[in-house]
Parts: C-alpha cells; structure tokens; sequence
C-alpha cells in the first residue's frame, strides 16, 4: 500500500509541535526559577569542557568510517577503560568523569560514527548506523587502540547500546578480557517504550511517529540544519527538559546544547529509526560474568528508571543506582555522585584483578 509522506510527515510536525508546546509550558517555569536562583558560572565555561587532551588517534572501521578518538595514557595501568559516548554528543561529554578516572586506568575516548571529529560512509544506500555497526565500531577500537589491554567499558546512551551491541557479538569478551560494564542512562531495548515525559497517550502517537518520520526524511536526503533551532531559547529550554532532572547550572545546558547543534542533523536522523529498532534483553546474560555498575537518573524522560530496571533482571548482582533529581545527562547534572560510584567500582574490579593476578 502506498504511504502518503506528505500526511505522514504533516501529522508528525503537528504532534511534535504539541509536544514543544508542552515543553516550553513547563520548561518557561523553570526559566523563571532559573532567572532567580542560578548563580554566574565561576569555576568553568563551555571551553573548558574542550580543554582535555590526550594522544589522538584514528581507527579505521570494517564499512570505511573513520573514528577520532584520544589516549590519556597512565603509566604502569594495570586497565584500559574505553568510554563510547551518547546520541547526538561527542567524546568531550565525558569531560568530568575523565578528571575524576586519569590518575586511576588509561583512558580511551572516541567519536561514535558522524558526531564529533569522525567521519561516516558518504553513500546514504550502503552507510550502516545501526547499534550492531556502533558495536562493531567499539570492536575496531579494541583492537586497534588496546588490542591486548585488560579492559572496563563504560557508555552513556547511546553509548552502552553500542556495548550490549558487542556484548552480543563478542561474548567471549567479557569475563576474559573485559572484566566491568558501566551502562550509564542506557537501555537494551527500544526507547519507544519511553513516555518522553508526556500523558500516555501522547506519547504513543508521537512515539509511534518518530522513526517513521525519521526514516522518510533519511531516505529523502532532506537537508536541515538545527545548529541556530538548538540555540534559541526554545531549543535551550528543550535541551535543558530532556537532559536534566533539575535546575542545573546554565553553562550545563549550554554544553549539551553546544554539543547537539555540532553534530550532523542528517546523521541524526539516520540513528533514529535504528535506535527504536535496538533490543538486546536475551543477550545479557555474558554480564554475570563481569562486574556491573546501572546508572540512571530517577527523572530521565528518555531512557527512564524502568529501562535500566529491565537490565538488572537479566543480570543479578549487578550494581543498581538511581540518582535523584537527575536526568538523562546524569553525567553533568551529577558529576560528583557518578564520579564517586565509578571511581569505586574502576577501584574495585582492579583490586581484585590484582588479586587474581597475584
């Protein structure tokens, strides 16, 4: 039966309108609360989030996209931990978690496929932006940046769907060369299950519309650009909505936003339909054999509590840790509590190790 895109794509702009609508009703509040109680940032601007670096490198991937990604190197490391970032962000979305674990293991970072420095296959018939070609990325990473290092994965969003995405294709992988998972804001099953935040029954038709939209307008070649949307106060207010649980400092929202607005609409849009598509709940069980750490931010509207949930049942003994007043970007919004729960656990599993070795 033939589709209508033109209906398709009107019905999806008039939900997603109603969706910012609703957004911005609530967000303009808190843009009140702002207004009032944020103080001036006096320790960090959005440059400082740019300024780590560490030894560059390229990995070369199986369908020909090339990944930027940086080595803080730590003398006498007994651990590798390689860290795949989000949706939509880029390596630098790690920058507290990578001051609070240098002086701990050596540190791997990397661009996902068309976010920040990386590149991605030109030909929109044959490029791949799926979970299982992000899995495949992370192999590449290992292989040719710590091929025979003992390794600690640790992903926010998107980025632990790329691990589970490994962790099925490789799980003779975990338990032997990788002994810890961190899964930080992620999920091993569709984010359509999500409600956004929104009345049921809104959520479902906008959720029933997303990745069909998305995959249209993919196939279409549509070319928009979002860089100046994601700047205005709307586009602020919505990144600051679906990224935190709280009235986080300004200059946090801002860096989220600053690192949406840089990453290739297009590409976006062509992870979209992919995402939706993710599941990996019967493949969890390579997890018992490794230590595990679940973070989630108890107001995560897109990867909710409820998701992370659906993981530790697959996997008893996991490490469980919802964080309150926190949102999908848990990693800024609570740096200092994420911070003190990896550091245990990077310091745990290397306590043991070293046992084991010994």
């Amino acid at each position: 039966m033939a589709v209508d895109f033109g209906k398709v794509a009107g019905r999806a702009v008039l939900s997603l309108g109603a969706v910012a609508l609703g957004a911005a009703a609530g967000a303009a509040a808190e843009r009140l609360v702002m207004r009032f109680s944020a103080t001036p940032d006096r320790d960090t601007d959005l440059t400082e989030f740019y300024s780590l670096h560490g030894e560059p490198f390229e990995v070369f991937t199986s369908d020909g996209a090339v990944l930027a990604g940086e080595v803080d190197r730590l003398t006498g490391s007994r651990v590798t931990i390689v860290m795949p970032h989000g949706f939509a962000l880029n390596r630098n979305s790690w920058y507290y978690q990578r001051l609070a674990l240098r002086d701990r293991a050596t540190l791997v970072f990397y661009d996902q496929r068309g976010h920040g420095e990386s590149t991605y296959v030109a030909d929109a018939q044959t490029r791949d932006h799926s979970i299982d070609q992000l899995g495949r990325d992370l192999y590449s990473v290992i292989n040719q940046v710590a091929p025979n290092d003992t390794l600690i994965v640790i992903g926010h969003s998107m980025g632990g769907m790329s691990i589970l995405a490994l962790l099925q294709q490789h799980p003779e992988l975990f338990g032997t060369q990788v002994i810890g998972v961190g899964l930080i804001s992620s999920a091993a099953s569709s984010v359509g299950a999500s409600t956004l935040g929104l009345p049921a029954p809104i959520s479902r038709v906008v959720q029933g519309l997303v990745p069909g939209v998305a995959s249209v307008m993919a196939k279409g070649g549509t070319a928009l650009s979002h860089s100046r949307w994601s700047k205005t106060d709307l586009g602020l207010l919505l990144t600051r909505l679906y990224s935190f649980g709280s009235v986080a400092p300004v200059h946090a929202g801002e860096f989220v936003a600053d690192m949406v607005s840089s990453t290739n609409f297009n590409i976006l849009v062509d992870f979209l339909p992919n995402i939706y598509e993710h599941n990996k709940l019967d493949s969890l069980e390579p997890l018992q054999q490794v230590e595990t750490l679940v973070i989630v931010g108890e107001s995560d509207r897109l990867t909710p509590p409820a998701m992370s949930e659906a993981i530790i049942e697959q996997v008893p003994g996991a490490e469980f840790v919802v964080l309150a007043e926190s949102g999908h970007m848990v990693t800024i919004e609570r740096n200092v509590e994420v911070n003190e729960l990896l550091t245990g656990f990077v310091d745990r599993i290397i306590e043991r190790h070293d046992q084991h070795e010994d």
